[in-house]
């Protein structure tokens, strides 16, 4: 500890790299959104131009 009673920023020096993160979390976030849209209608896509089993009626 500093004598005076003074306090040190032991961070001072640290300096965020602001492309890097804006990089990253743009990749991200795209990468997120290309999941979401491939779970939300991947069951669509694979089931496209099947016809679903109807039940069959009996009197």
């Amino acid at each position: 500890m500093p004598s005076g009673g003074a306090i040190q920023d032991i961070d001072a020096d640290f300096v965020y790299d602001y492309e890097t993160l804006r990089i990253g979390g743009l990749t991200l976030a795209g990468i997120m959104v290309l999941m979401s849209v491939f779970l939300l209608f991947g069951n669509k896509i694979r089931n496209c131009g099947k016809s679903k089993a109807k039940p069959v009626e009996e009197d």
